[in-house]
């Protein structure tokens, strides 16, 4: 194999995610491109069996590359946070939205009405568990590793009043935005799909026609 087309991988990796991806549904997409990156991955074991370096660190060059775009794609934070992101996910994914709102009631006080966990977008993406009690809708710190969910200190309490809130659903999670418009004030995050989610939205949907 010529070492001058070894390059030409990351072109394929490219053209997959802006011309394939648009042709397919969202959970081939998701299939495509693991499948992807392990073919990319065996492809520079194999080529390192023969010492064709160049063509290994192509391979190796298309699956990180291919990899990056569909966490990406799946709205997944930066690698830097991977780490971070993983337990959170492990640690909620079984509770309901009953099991969360009483550990957020342990910890605020009050009843809360809908409880979900979050990650609200900012110059770094904070994890957080976000709370409807009261008169207000309060942002509590996920402090949960691997699967022991926990909730730590209050980080702030919003009022619930004049809030405009849109739900938005997508492949692996709803998209969220939070807004209060006399106080030019928009918050932007996201929410893992499931009941909690969906209660937290519809909650929030309420509140919006009672504030009308």
């Amino acid at each position: 194999m010529a070492d001058r087309y070894a390059p030409a991988l990351l072109l394929e990796v490219l053209a997959f995610w802006f011309v394939l991806r648009w042709l397919l549904l969202w959970r081939l997409i998701l299939l495509v491109g693991r499948l992807l990156v392990v073919m990319m991955i065996v492809g520079a074991l194999s080529t390192l069996d023969k010492h064709d370096y160049v063509w290994a660190a192509s391979f190796l060059g298309a699956a990180l590359l291919a990899w990056l775009l569909l966490r990406r794609w799946r709205g997944l934070p930066p690698v830097g946070q991977f780490r971070l992101r993983l337990p959170r996910r492990l640690a909620w994914h079984d509770k309901s939205a009953d099991e969360i709102a009483t550990l957020c009631e342990r910890r605020i006080g009050l009843h809360v009405d809908a409880a979900a966990p979050a990650t609200i977008s900012s110059s770094r993406a904070s994890r957080c568990v976000l709370a409807l009690a009261g008169d207000g809708l309060w942002v509590l710190e996920d402090e949960s590793r691997f699967r022991r969910p926990a909730i730590g200190r209050v980080l702030a309490c919003w009022d619930r009043t004049g809030l405009v809130a849109h739900v938005q659903h997508s492949a692996r999670h709803e998209d969220l935005e939070l807004s209060w418009p006399r106080n030019g004030v928009l918050v932007r995050g996201v929410m893992p799909s499931g009941g909690p989610a969906d209660l937290m939205a519809g909650q929030l949907a309420a509140d919006e026609l009672l504030n009308r």
